[in-house]
Formats: C-alpha cells, sequence, structure tokens
C-alpha cells in the first residue's frame, strides 16, 4: 500500500501493487461493508465486536500522521473501545444524525503471521436533522485484521483524515 502512513509509521510502506487474491480481497470487502453497516444503523456496541480485545482504533490527519507519526487519538483495547462506544451512544442520543460510510479501493495482502493487512478509501456523509446531506471526512483505512472464529476483527483499524484539520463534529465512529 503506497501511503507513508501503513499503520501509523513514516516509511512503513507496502508496495503500490498488492497482488491479493480474490478471496481474501473479498473477505476484507465484506468485513468493510459490514463495519460501515455497524456505523451507520447506529450500534456503537456492536462496534466494539469488530475489534480484538486488544485492538487498537486511532483516528488523525494526513499531515500529522504522514509528518509526524502523530494520531489526534488512540483507543487502545476493549476499554477505551466500550469508553468510545459510550460517547458515541451519548451524542446519537443529543444528535441524531444519519451517517452513510461507503468503503471502495480494497487492498489487503496475509503477512507471514497469518493476519492481514488491509487499506481501504473511505467517504462519510452525514445527514442533519433538516435533512441536509454533506460531505463530513473522507480519507484512507490502514488496518492489520486478524481471522477469528468469528470472522474477520480489526488487530488494528487506524483512520488517516485526508485533511489538514478534523471536523468540528466528531462525535461520529469512522
Amino acid at each position: 500500500m503506497s501511503s507513508p502512513t501503513t499503520r501509523g509509521r513514516p516509511g512503513a510502506a507496502m508496495s503500490t501493487v498488492v497482488m491479493t487474491s480474490p478471496g481474501v480481497r473479498a473477505e476484507v470487502e465484506d468485513h468493510y461493508f459490514s463495519y460501515a453497516l455497524t456505523m451507520d444503523d447506529r450500534r456503537p456496541n456492536d462496534w466494539v465486536a469488530t475489534f480484538l480485545d486488544s485492538g487498537v482504533y486511532a483516528v488523525g490527519t494526513h499531515n500529522n500522521v504522514s509528518t509526524t507519526g502523530m494520531w489526534w487519538y488512540t483507543d487502545r483495547g476493549l476499554g477505551a473501545l466500550k469508553e468510545r462506544a459510550a460517547y458515541t451512544n451519548g451524542y446519537l442520543r443529543h444528535n441524531p444524525t444519519r451517517t452513510l460510510h461507503t468503503v471502495t479501493n480494497v487492498r489487503a495482502a496475509e503477512t507471514g503471521d497469518g493476519r492481514i493487512e488491509a487499506a481501504a478509501y473511505f467517504v462519510l456523509y452525514v445527514t442533519d436533522r433538516t435533512d441536509l446531506s454533506r460531505l463530513h471526512v473522507c480519507g484512507r483505512y490502514d488496518d492489520v485484521l486478524v481471522r477469528t472464529d468469528g470472522g474477520l476483527r480489526f488487530a488494528e483499524h487506524r483512520v488517516v483524515i485526508d485533511a489538514e484539520t478534523l471536523p468540528a463534529n466528531m462525535g461520529v465512529l469512522l
């Protein structure tokens, strides 16, 4: 994957040409599509279940991540992920927006240790109380996935926002 932000380490990049078997790519796409529906269906508690108990969720801007390796926030482990879900549940009760996540350009490569390094582009649209829909944010997912009995789960889910600053409303999950 071509970004210098792969897994949050400047210079840690995979090749821009990733030979992914169609089965692995389809498996990862299905995971991303289910993940997006979990957020769009307003199920933050189920969002937590998309991670390993030791999973990492991090969000940063392209400029910060690619130049300094700095993330806006990083949630590590089940406790922090549950706190993020609780915050989102409260936010959704007081600000009933609707979201539409789209995920595209999925790339994936199996690693020697049984994990899958994956990347994709995402776009998030938000519809507010007045039914006005607008682009909220777009960017890239840089992830490490692990196969479990329940399907793929995130060991690391790093969201790199393609902007200089984070959107004003970060109550939604990316």
